[in-house]
């Protein structure tokens, strides 16, 4: 029992990072709530994490609350973020939920550099269907769900191609291009649905940090009581 009090201590006490969908989330006004404590996230962007938010670590679930929207009761309404157990640095998705009266919902991503390198490439298939990557002379496949899979090219700067196919049929060539290995530089990569004929059966849409740019550790913005 002290061990699952011990966990829910540091669970809710833990940086956590917020990264909008699109520009839709981006522009919508949204809090992360610890207990009964609430905080509006600020710069939300499409294209790059927040600053760091500390929870306090008050009882209660941890939540992202549709500021803009309000149940019958005026109260607004909110959705149960669920960290994943022993994860150290969460980064949480906002995605748009439809079905959910807040219009949203949360995907969590471990972020922590000793599980995501630096020069690692991290793609996550939000296409529905099974896929395989090429990337140099290696293959990975990818599974149909969310989960994600680590490309560590690994030495020094360089270019190197990508394929993208799908595994029931690897010699019809859906996405390929040459990609910048860096190893200052670590990339989110989330494989989509094609939206124009034209410009493919994929889209990628890449979220990319470089650690020379990350600003020295300062105290995270705390949810207070």
């Amino acid at each position: 029992m002290f061990a699952m009090l011990a966990m829910s201590a540091s669970l809710h006490a833990m940086p956590v990072r917020f990264l909008a969908w699109d520009d839709g989330i981006a522009a919508r006004k949204i809090g992360f709530q610890d207990g009964t404590d609430v905080i509006e996230l600020q710069d939300l962007h499409p294209n790059k994490r927040t600053a760091p938010v500390k929870a306090a670590g008050s009882e209660g679930p941890l939540q992202l609350v549709a500021l803009d929207r309000k149940d019958p009761e005026g109260k607004s309404v909110a959705v149960t973020v669920k960290f994943p157990a022993g994860i150290k640095s969460p980064l949480v998705l906002i995605l748009p939920d439809p079905k959910h009266p807040a219009g949203l919902r949360g995907f969590i991503i471990e972020d922590d550099s000793s599980n995501f390198a630096w020069g690692t490439i991290r793609v996550i298939n939000a296409t529905g269907k099974a896929l395989a990557i090429r990337h140099e002379k290696s293959v990975r496949t990818l599974p149909e769900s969310w989960t994600p899979t680590d490309i560590d090219p690994g030495g020094e700067s360089r270019n190197m191609g990508v394929q993208v196919a799908a595994r029931d049929d690897l010699k019809t060539i859906l996405y390929s291009a040459v990609w910048e290995h860096d190893p200052n530089l670590r990339k989110l990569v989330f494989i989509l649905p094609g939206s124009d004929v034209r410009t493919g059966a994929v889209e990628f849409k890449t979220i990319p940090e470089d650690r020379r740019a990350i600003a020295p550790s300062a105290e995270p913005e705390t949810v207070n009581p």
